[in-house]
């Protein structure tokens, strides 16, 4: 009696990094299958299905059958599923027969589906630093020069009170501001620092006193004060580099102080000043949109720990973990493509892992069928799927 050949499967994610436009992904998978009775044709067919199946759920898809597939790569079969992302083109890269084994090669293009998704049970981590003010010269008036750390603060307060999908779990005490160039490369080592899937990029671009000019028909009104904010922010992808949003909020309310007091911009009286509720607005409005940009990405934890059979990863129950849950091991690399721009590739690992014991920020994961855990290392990836 030969032991059981279980099917590897390995996914190759090609990412081409873009600032603004989405566009499709190509999933490069590889699937194995074991020939019965001297039967190529079905073994081919199992073969893709997993590939496929796999690609797809590692998109973010839900699989609900197996049994067709359209646009001519195997007239017989198909998947039928419910995506957050529509698949473009299917192609059959290659396929080899190896004594008992065939191992099939597909390239997926899917394109990111805006409309509706399956959202991760698992709540995201964020880190954030202090806000930076871009012209400091304008906190001058109210001596409010520690406002951008305030906002990111009280941001922070709201994610954690009211966000559904992630958390800003984490606020490096400090101001940062990339630049385009160094945004991506910032963002992977931002997260990794404080063990984060995604990074906010923060920066107070106007902060200005605005006076209304009186005209000569109403010159016993009082001069009416006004004050600005924009707030200009981008949440990136810690793992993959991937600007999720960029945009700038901003408004102009009453200044409801005297010009030459100084205000801190913790107390209450502020934040319950028309200008301080403007601001508490602005940042639960943007609260929401992060969270709703988030929704539908999968939540994925870092390996901090690796052993023999279990290995130990930076989500827990804050994040939605719970004993039983299975999750999906996968390796990430960084390269480069012929325009030097950054692509990466994601590797699956054949074993699944189950939690075996749940912590507030971390769990202990093992083999779900009781295999040793090779060739994983700190810094690999776990997903739910």
């Amino acid at each position: 009696m030969t032991g059981l050949k279980l099917p590897i499967y390995l996914i190759s994610v090609w990412l081409l990094l873009c600032s603004h436009t989405v566009f499709g992904i190509w999933f490069n998978a590889t699937g194995q299958a074991v020939i019965h009775d001297g039967n190529k044709a079905i073994a081919k067919q199992q073969a893709t299905q997993e590939a496929i199946k796999q690609a797809l759920m590692f998109a973010g898809a839900s699989v609900k059958s197996v049994q067709h597939m359209a646009n001519g790569l195997l007239e017989q079969d198909k998947f039928e599923v419910m995506s957050s992302g529509e698949v473009g083109t299917i192609e059959l890269v290659d396929e080899i027969y190896h004594g008992d084994i065939v191992t099939v090669s597909i390239r997926v293009d899917i394109f990111p589906q805006k409309l509706a998704c399956q959202a991760s049970d698992y709540k995201k981590d964020i880190v954030t630093t202090w806000f930076q003010l871009s012209h400091r010269q304008q906190a001058a008036v109210g001596n409010m020069y520690d406002f951008g750390k305030v906002l990111a603060q009280e941001l922070q307060h709201k994610s954690r009170s009211s966000a559904k999908y992630s958390s800003i779990t984490q606020l490096e005490p400090y101001y940062f501001r990339p630049d385009n160039n160094n945004l991506q490369s910032s963002a992977f080592n931002l997260a990794k620092k404080a063990n984060s899937q995604f990074v906010l990029f923060g920066e107070v671009t106007k902060f200005a006193v605005e006076t209304q000019q009186k005209s000569g028909f109403s010159f016993w009104e009082k001069e009416q004060i006004k004050r600005n904010l924009a707030l200009t922010v981008s949440l990136v992808d810690g793992i993959s580099g991937e600007i999720i949003f960029q945009e700038q909020q901003e408004f102009s309310a009453p200044w409801d102080f005297d010009l030459h007091q100084d205000i801190n911009a913790q107390s209450p009286s502020f934040w319950k000043s028309r200008y301080g509720q403007a601001a508490q607005q602005l940042l639960q409005d943007l609260n929401e949109k992060i969270d709703e940009s988030v929704s539908c990405l999968p939540a994925f934890g870092r390996v901090i720990n690796v052993g023999s059979e279990q290995i130990t990863v930076n989500i827990g129950s804050q994040n939605g973990v719970r004993s039983g849950d299975t999750l999906t091991l996968f390796q990430v690399e960084q390269l480069y493509d012929e325009n030097n721009q950054i692509v990466k590739q994601y590797q699956l690992h054949p074993e699944k892992v189950v939690v075996k014991s749940v912590f507030a920020k971390s769990a202990i994961l093992i083999s779900e069928k009781g295999a040793l855990l090779a060739n994983i290392q700190p810094n690999d990836f776990v997903a739910r799927r």
